[in-house]
Protein backbone atom coordinates (compact mmCIF):
# COMPACT_ATOMS: atom_id res chain seq x y z
CA UNK A 1 0.00 0.00 0.00
CA UNK A 2 1.12 3.50 -0.63
CA UNK A 3 0.85 6.02 2.17
CA UNK A 4 1.06 9.52 0.51
CA UNK A 5 2.81 12.20 2.65
CA UNK A 6 3.13 15.14 0.65
CA UNK A 7 4.76 18.07 2.68
CA UNK A 8 5.69 20.66 -0.41
CA UNK A 9 3.20 22.04 -3.07
CA UNK A 10 4.86 24.38 -6.06
CA UNK A 11 2.70 26.76 -6.55
CA UNK A 12 1.80 28.33 -10.29
CA UNK A 13 1.19 31.74 -10.93
CA UNK A 14 -1.14 30.51 -14.48
CA UNK A 15 -4.48 31.52 -13.63
CA UNK A 16 -8.04 29.61 -13.96
CA UNK A 17 -10.19 29.85 -16.36
CA UNK A 18 -13.56 30.10 -13.84
CA UNK A 19 -16.76 29.17 -16.74
CA UNK A 20 -16.35 25.53 -15.83
CA UNK A 21 -19.26 25.17 -12.81
CA UNK A 22 -19.81 21.69 -12.87
CA UNK A 23 -17.69 20.99 -9.66
CA UNK A 24 -18.85 22.47 -6.19
CA UNK A 25 -15.44 23.86 -5.33
CA UNK A 26 -14.51 24.46 -8.53
CA UNK A 27 -17.39 27.23 -8.70
CA UNK A 28 -16.03 28.76 -5.73
CA UNK A 29 -12.44 29.57 -7.33
CA UNK A 30 -12.06 33.22 -7.98
CA UNK A 31 -10.50 33.99 -11.32
CA UNK A 32 -7.29 35.67 -9.97
CA UNK A 33 -6.59 32.18 -8.22
CA UNK A 34 -4.06 29.70 -9.46
CA UNK A 35 -4.30 26.10 -10.93
CA UNK A 36 -2.69 24.61 -7.83
CA UNK A 37 -5.34 26.49 -5.33
CA UNK A 38 -8.22 25.18 -7.80
CA UNK A 39 -6.43 21.38 -7.43
CA UNK A 40 -6.21 21.87 -3.57
CA UNK A 41 -9.64 23.10 -2.51
CA UNK A 42 -10.70 19.89 -4.88
CA UNK A 43 -8.52 17.69 -3.23
CA UNK A 44 -6.83 18.81 -0.44
CA UNK A 45 -7.41 17.85 3.36
CA UNK A 46 -5.65 14.43 4.94
CA UNK A 47 -7.77 11.86 3.63
CA UNK A 48 -8.86 12.48 -0.09
CA UNK A 49 -5.81 11.28 -1.86
CA UNK A 50 -5.85 8.65 0.08
CA UNK A 51 -9.23 8.04 -0.39
CA UNK A 52 -8.79 8.12 -4.64
CA UNK A 53 -5.55 5.91 -4.32
CA UNK A 54 -7.75 3.20 -2.99
CA UNK A 55 -10.70 3.88 -5.02
CA UNK A 56 -8.42 3.73 -8.28
CA UNK A 57 -7.62 0.18 -7.61
CA UNK A 58 -11.64 -1.29 -7.58
CA UNK A 59 -15.22 -0.72 -6.18
CA UNK A 60 -15.13 -0.45 -2.74
CA UNK A 61 -17.74 -0.18 0.21
CA UNK A 62 -17.78 1.85 3.03
CA UNK A 63 -16.04 -0.73 5.67
CA UNK A 64 -14.16 -2.17 3.00
CA UNK A 65 -12.86 1.43 1.90
CA UNK A 66 -12.39 2.22 5.71
CA UNK A 67 -10.38 -0.74 6.50
CA UNK A 68 -7.65 0.04 3.07
CA UNK A 69 -7.37 3.90 4.30
CA UNK A 70 -6.78 3.22 7.92
CA UNK A 71 -6.67 5.07 10.95
CA UNK A 72 -9.90 7.15 9.31
CA UNK A 73 -13.07 7.65 11.64
CA UNK A 74 -16.45 6.75 10.23
CA UNK A 75 -17.78 10.72 10.63
CA UNK A 76 -14.57 12.00 8.73
CA UNK A 77 -14.50 8.97 6.08
CA UNK A 78 -18.21 9.72 5.83
CA UNK A 79 -17.36 13.77 5.16
CA UNK A 80 -14.98 13.13 2.90
CA UNK A 81 -17.09 11.00 0.69
CA UNK A 82 -19.91 13.60 0.76
CA UNK A 83 -17.53 16.27 -0.32
CA UNK A 84 -16.02 13.94 -3.29
CA UNK A 85 -18.86 12.95 -4.38
CA UNK A 86 -20.73 16.63 -4.71
CA UNK A 87 -17.66 17.40 -6.72
CA UNK A 88 -18.08 14.52 -9.04
CA UNK A 89 -14.52 12.80 -7.93
CA UNK A 90 -16.51 9.69 -6.98
CA UNK A 91 -19.78 8.27 -7.39
CA UNK A 92 -22.69 6.41 -4.89
CA UNK A 93 -24.20 3.54 -5.96
CA UNK A 94 -26.99 2.30 -3.58
CA UNK A 95 -28.81 -1.18 -3.81
CA UNK A 96 -32.24 -1.52 -2.93
CA UNK A 97 -31.60 -4.76 -0.66
CA UNK A 98 -31.40 -5.45 2.95
CA UNK A 99 -29.00 -5.36 4.56
CA UNK A 100 -28.43 -1.61 2.69
CA UNK A 101 -25.73 -1.97 0.22
CA UNK A 102 -23.15 0.77 -1.02
CA UNK A 103 -20.61 0.75 -3.54
CA UNK A 104 -17.86 3.94 -3.92
CA UNK A 105 -16.34 4.30 -7.49
CA UNK A 106 -14.45 7.05 -8.99
CA UNK A 107 -16.27 8.90 -11.43
CA UNK A 108 -14.73 9.71 -15.43
CA UNK A 109 -13.60 13.07 -13.66
CA UNK A 110 -11.84 11.36 -10.85
CA UNK A 111 -10.03 8.44 -13.03
CA UNK A 112 -8.98 11.62 -15.25
CA UNK A 113 -7.03 12.70 -12.03
CA UNK A 114 -5.29 9.07 -11.44
CA UNK A 115 -2.35 9.96 -13.22
CA UNK A 116 -1.14 12.85 -11.61
CA UNK A 117 -1.77 10.74 -8.13
CA UNK A 118 0.68 8.55 -9.66
CA UNK A 119 3.36 11.02 -10.19
CA UNK A 120 2.58 12.62 -6.96
CA UNK A 121 3.77 9.12 -5.34
CA UNK A 122 6.50 8.45 -8.01
CA UNK A 123 7.41 11.93 -6.70
CA UNK A 124 7.54 11.39 -2.48
CA UNK A 125 8.77 8.59 -3.73
CA UNK A 126 12.51 9.61 -4.87
CA UNK A 127 13.20 11.87 -1.70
Amino acid sequence: MIILNVCTIITSTNKINTTNKKHTNMSKIKENESPTTAAIKLIGGKWKLCILWQLSQKKMRFGELQRAVGNITQQMLSKQLKEMSNDNLIKRKVYEVIPPKVEYSLTAFGKSGIPVLTELCNWASKK
